[in-house]
């Protein structure tokens, strides 16, 4: 009911379905465990002492003592014939016994109840209690043993209690006041039914409350291959395993990364050294500040104002950055907000921001490398807030290596816009330098310049705003882009590839850079091996007995192969044309 009238969310929307589909079809479940810790089952024994035959013929108030003892020598009683009761503990329950002994009739009315370890001492001590009763008559010494049952409840009746066990309930503690109810709780699909349905129940039972708000489901973790992990199979991976191999930041971010919406984490321990790597990304760009002076800015929560492009445009990029976190991470996507750090901290910040502030701490004026001293240490400060929650101990090392008036765990959560922050001019200025850049690599690749050759570059109908942003950041494209010098011409020389930028007709003059016709040759053949591989795995995926038979991962990963070589098969005949343009 809870989960229907909206007061309990579970994410995905298509978890309701089996959730209501396990309640509404509840079946018997063993809750017993045979182990030595879990919570032990309430429940205690006492031998039935009212059956007929316990009773002398004559007078049925008197107990038949011998009949009695036979019957517990004869294991009539030991064998299933007994009283039980449950409650919290042996005190409440001793008094429940206590109103059925008190029915018998004298002189076991005035037994006393005790409680023993198990069946077999019960029978032991009531026989001699019986004998002793029958020596000395006296009814204060009788006792009446019961036993609590030795097994102990299933592993989900005892994690059912987690939200308010873990709070020192039944003890009224300030954790439990603080902390419970919660707000969300971040689980495996797997379980809802056996875990999360419990502690609904049970804490609904208990205290009358809701232990959470939101239940978010993330699906399975598998291996690479997307198979579930089992002993059986052998594809087990042990987190501590991995932890000691690439860091937790780095196997947090990765299942950070694969944690879409009812999407399966495909383990891939390729994938964890890239964000091992990523890690040391961040740890490079921090050391980068710190040689720079940048460590020894002031601590500020306030954001500090900027006149150079490079800074104004930082500041922007970031109020973006924390705007898409902060939708991404409302709506449970985390794949999506760790992938837009990702992007931002290492493509942005580290592979843009850093570039272009190298010429200014070493060439620029006083007041212009104090400007982006400041402004490269806040930027540094809002990646290790962002990426505090999904990566807390190197962002928390590293926060900690300058002054800080407190831990990176107890910083606020930056709260800016990036209306606040962007100036259009400069987003406008970078935004064409980095596209400019990223033109001219993407077509020496295409084109097999070599990587370390210095080239120039020419324009048709340059624009004035192209015009000012190339002459305010030609160290940026000498030092990314290898160009040496930009000449205005009214057409192209022979032999120059073309480049889709705004702001003019930009191309690459590669005659006598690379030998056109031998690299025609090489696509070409590159081209003929990667269809024959294509058709093959068309063909696979195209075969009914391959699609009915081969494991679903091997299906996927077939897929996946296609689709790559597919976009490599389309780059490589681009590069084709542009070199036959040259021909």
């Amino acid at each position: 009911e809870k989960v229907r009238n909206g007061e309990v969310t579970i994410i995905p929307e298509s978890g309701k379905k089996t959730y209501f589909h396990w309640l509404e079809n509840i079946e018997p479940w063993c809750i017993s465990r045979q182990l030595w810790w879990g919570h032990q089952i309430p429940v205690w024994y006492g031998f039935d002492l009212s059956k007929d035959s316990f009773y002398c013929n004559q007078n049925t108030d008197q107990l038949n003592f011998d009949a009695l003892r036979k019957s517990l020598s004869d294991h009539v009683l030991r064998d299933g014939i007994h009283k039980n009761h449950s409650a919290d503990s042996f005190e409440n329950v001793a008094h429940q016994f206590e109103e059925i002994i008190a029915a018998h009739p004298t002189p076991i009315n005035q037994a006393s109840v005790i409680e023993v370890s198990n069946k077999e001492e019960a029978e032991l001590r009531l026989i001699d209690s019986l004998a002793e009763f029958a020596i000395n008559q006296d009814p204060s010494k009788l006792i009446y043993p019961i036993w609590r049952d030795p097994d102990v409840l299933d592993t989900w009746f005892s994690s059912g209690l987690w939200p308010i066990g873990t709070l020192g309930w039944p003890e009224k503690t300030d954790e439990l006041k603080r902390y419970f109810p919660t707000s969300d709780l971040i689980t495996g699909q797997d379980i809802l039914f056996f875990w999360v349905a419990r502690m609904l129940m049970m804490q609904l039972a208990v205290t009358g409350n809701i232990p959470f708000k939101n239940v978010y489901l993330h699906g399975l973790v598998r291996d690479a291959k997307g198979k579930k992990m089992s002993k059986s199979t052998g594809n087990v991976i042990d987190p501590i395993d991995l932890i000691n191999d690439y860091g937790a930041d780095a196997l947090r971010f990765t299942n950070a990364t694969m944690a879409s919406l009812g999407g399966a984490l495909k383990l891939d321990t390729q994938r964890i050294a890239g964000y091992r790597n990523f890690g040391t990304k961040l740890w490079n760009a921090a050391s980068f500040g710190e040689r720079n002076g940048t460590f020894e800015i002031p601590h500020t929560d306030s954001v500090p104002t900027a006149s150079l492009t490079p800074n104004q445009w930082i500041k922007g990029e970031i109020g973006r950055t924390r705007e898409a976190v902060d939708i991404a991470l409302k709506e449970y996507r985390f794949n999506d907000a760790a992938n837009a750090l990702y992007a931002f901290v290492w493509g942005t910040f580290c592979d843009w921001y850093i570039e272009l502030t190298k010429p200014i701490f070493e060439n620029g004026t006083e007041g212009e490398k104090q400007e982006t001293k400041e402004i490269y240490a806040w930027s540094l400060d809002q990646c290790l807030i962002l990426l505090h929650p999904i990566m807390p101990f190197i962002t928390e090392e590293l926060w900690g290596q300058k002054s800080r008036p407190k831990q990176l765990i107890h910083a606020d959560w930056p709260s800016y816009t990036a209306s606040e922050l962007a100036q259009k001019d400069a987003d406008n200025e970078l935004n064409w330098v980095t596209s400019a850049i990223d033109s001219i690599r993407s077509a020496r690749a295409q084109m097999h310049v070599p990587a370390g050759a210095r080239i120039p570059m020419v324009v048709v109908d340059m624009s004035e705003d192209a015009r000012s942003a190339w002459n305010a950041n030609l160290s940026a494209f000498n030092a990314l882009a290898r160009i040496t010098e930009l000449t205005e011409v009214e057409i192209f020389p022979k032999g120059t590839v073309t480049l889709g930028l705004a702001g003019g007709n930009f191309g690459l003059p590669l005659d006598g850079v690379i030998d056109v016709t031998e690299e025609i040759a090489r696509l070409e053949k590159t081209l003929g091996k990667l269809a024959k591989e294509l058709a093959g795995l068309r063909g696979r995926l195209n075969n009914p007995k391959f699609v009915d038979s081969a494991p679903s991962e091997i299906i996927e990963e077939t897929k996946y192969n296609l689709q790559a070589r597919d976009e490599e098969n389309i780059k490589l005949k681009e590069a084709l044309e542009r070199l036959q343009e040259l021909d």
